[in-house]
């Protein structure tokens, strides 16, 4: 069980590297909304020999709940407490974020969440710190924008 649960974790770390890989090749004149933006703000790291695991992730839902209010404060370097959030109605496996003060600034994504979560119950993982690592506020983005952009990076250890 532990194999097919380690695998799942794999293949979304692998595709948290592709993103970053793909942004050496996509030129900027290349623009996809939603799609393409920030492609060199994600990553994906594994290191076998220490178990150590490194996640950059855009964070999800931060466009509710006040979160942008708290998203404009927010520097790079800030640190970030993860929370488990099982009762979330939305989904079971959420991890949370909140800024020092305590505020919600947003969750992890769904994928991720849901291959992390059951390592994490287990303790086969744990969460050793997060923190910004790009930030972009609704008032420096585009008229058109309709919310700020949150990279956190985290760092696990697979037990």
């Amino acid at each position: 069980m532990m194999d097919e649960r380690f695998n799942d974790l794999m293949k979304e770390i692998e595709k948290l590297h592709h993103r970053h890989e793909l942004s050496k090749t996509v030129t900027p004149d290349y623009f996809e909304p939603g799609m393409m933006e920030y492609l060199d703000k994600s990553e994906g790291i594994y290191e076998p020999e220490t178990g150590r695991i490194t996640l950059r992730f855009e964070a999800k839902g931060t466009r509710y709940d006040g979160r942008t209010e708290y998203i404009e404060k927010m520097q790079c370097g800030d640190r970030i407490t993860v929370l488990r959030d099982r009762a979330n109605p939305y989904n079971s496996n959420n991890f949370t974020m909140e800024n020092a003060r305590g505020d919600n600034v947003g969750h992890f994504p769904a994928e991720l969440c849901n291959v992390i979560a059951p390592l994490y119950d287990n303790d086969l993982l744990t969460i050793d710190e997060a923190f910004i690592s790009f930030v972009d506020p609704l008032t420096k983005r585009s008229r058109h924008a309709k919310q700020a952009v949150l990279f956190v990076e985290v760092h696990c250890t697979i037990n």
